[in-house]
């Protein structure tokens, strides 16, 4: 028999969002309920980010192994094994299990419910049978892979970026239709592992990203010996003496490529299937919930976030629920904080704010372009990683519209860059941040110092710089 209970908030999801919002209600001693139909820690944590990172790692030493000769270290090819790479990546998993199981929420008093939930009403959802009204509601059910009808794909075999993680053995030649951000980066990852790749994309790769900075991307997978065919469509799919043969389409030019195993990297779409959003009252742009301000939506108790909530990225996520759960609760929570975006390549991508399309597209020309290079910095030569730059976008008053960095650490370094701007600080007080010497950081105080001097220097400005044209 259905039990009826009020609580605070209920969380339905428990990915990254689902967490995050659950321990951050809970430390605010709110009585949280949090649902979760499948494993706990959702798609970033079992077959997401986590195990993209893990595989990543593995390709890394192994391309430091091929490479070490240009340090003067001698090193044969590395011998990769893939089910021991793909039990590395289970380990991986289980040994992070501990910060998203339900012992470990429980603990901060949140209760975990396991199965699917199904909104009866404006305020209530079902769940295996026990009724839960709640005064507000956090959808973060995440999404899943979009895989394109293409004609023969039924009758072969194929991978997602949640499925992938399962090959245990090395692929001979692997196929990826779809060059956004998660295709090149599990693409380069087996590249480096031993596998040849071809990538397939319709448009231009990394097309939504600064195209200086995918160009440089670009430029680094070629040299490693990815094939990418963009501008080149899918038209049909099929199997050939037991491998897989795509028939691609660019114009007017036909090709076929053969290849042993096949991975579709071709999107992700909100998951709100059989969650009743119809019941609650909940409009709906198509397939998915209008969404105004921190994520709610038309029913003012019911709030969405994560990848349900078009938020790219697990950090996006997780502010993106903190943000939902401060509307709901009240709090200023990482109001103004600037989320940064990730590309996880090697040389990796990190952007924040605005890219320079959007700037000229509000601003006109009355923004600068700042850059600095690597090859600037003595950590760059030392450990042969010159390529690369930092990009900052700069208002008229000096203010960082957007900024964005691609070469080693930027996921790291693209940190001091957001904070900057979340302090709504100029580049022109950056000159001023002592970085460690040798480090990659440096090229973000030297595209401070190239600003500066472009505006006569911080040490003269002001009624120092006039007081210095008066003096003999």
């Amino acid at each position: 028999m259905a039990r009826d209970e009020r609580i605070d908030l209920c969380i339905i999801g428990a990915g990254p969002a689902g967490i995050a919002a659950a321990e951050q209600a809970a430390a605010r001693e709110a009585r949280v309920v949090l649902v979760e139909g499948g494993e706990l820690g959702g798609v970033s944590h079992n077959w997401g980010s986590l195990p993209a990172q893990a595989l990543a790692a593995a390709a890394e030493r192994a391309h430091a192994i091929r490479t070490a000769r240009d340090l003067g270290v001698g090193a044969d090819e590395p011998r990769i094994n893939f089910a021991r790479v793909n039990t590395r990546i289970r380990a991986a998993i289980d040994e992070a299990n501990p910060n998203v199981s339900a012992e470990h929420l429980e603990a901060q008093g949140i209760e975990v419910v396991r199965g699917r939930a199904r909104f009866t009403g404006p305020s209530a959802i079902e769940v295996e049978g026990r009724a839960i009204r709640a005064a507000n509601f956090l959808v973060s059910t995440g999404s899943r892979p979009v895989v394109p009808a293409v004609p023969g794909l039924d009758g072969v075999p194929y991978f997602t970026p949640e499925t992938i993680f399962e090959v245990t053995r090395r692929p001979s030649h692997l196929i990826v239709v779809g060059g956004g951000a998660t295709g090149l980066a599990l693409a380069q990852s087996h590249l480096r592992l031993g596998s040849p790749v071809t990538l397939i994309e319709m448009l231009e790769p990394l097309g939504d990203q600064d195209p200086e900075m995918a160009q440089a991307v670009l430029r680094r997978l070629r040299a490693e010996g990815l094939e990418v065919r963009e501008h080149t469509g899918v038209v049909a799919i099929s199997s050939v003496a037991g491998e897989i043969a795509v028939d691609v389409k660019a114009g007017p030019n036909e090709d076929r490529i053969v290849g042993s195993h096949l991975l579709f990297a071709t999107g992700r779409r909100p998951d709100f299937d059989g969650l009743g959003l119809e019941a609650a009252k909940v409009r709906m742009t198509g397939d998915v919930p209008a969404l105004g301000r921190f994520g709610r939506t038309s029913n003012r108790r019911i709030f969405v976030a994560g990848d349900a909530a078009g938020q790219v990225g697990t950090h996006a996520a997780r502010h993106g629920a903190h943000m939902a759960v401060d509307a709901m609760l009240g709090g200023r929570y990482g109001r103004g904080a600037v989320v940064p975006r990730i590309v996880h390549t090697h040389p990796a991508i990190a952007w924040v704010g605005m890219t320079e399309p959007e700037a000229r597209t509000r601003h006109g020309n009355k923004f600068e372009v700042v850059r600095a290079g690597f090859s600037q910095t003595d950590a760059a030569h030392a450990q042969a990683e010159a390529n690369g730059h930092v990009k900052v976008l700069v208002g008229p008053r000096g203010t960082i519209l957007g900024a964005g960095i691609v070469g080693p650490h930027a996921e790291e370094l693209i940190a001091v860059l957001a904070l900057a701007m979340s302090g709504k600080m100029g580049l022109d007080k950056i000159e001023r941040l002592v970085v460690p010497h040798p480090s990659f950081s440096q090229a973000i105080a030297l595209a401070a110092a190239q600003y500066a001097r472009t505006r006569g220097g911080n040490a003269r400005s002001g009624w120092r710089a006039a007081l210095k044209r008066l003096l003999p």
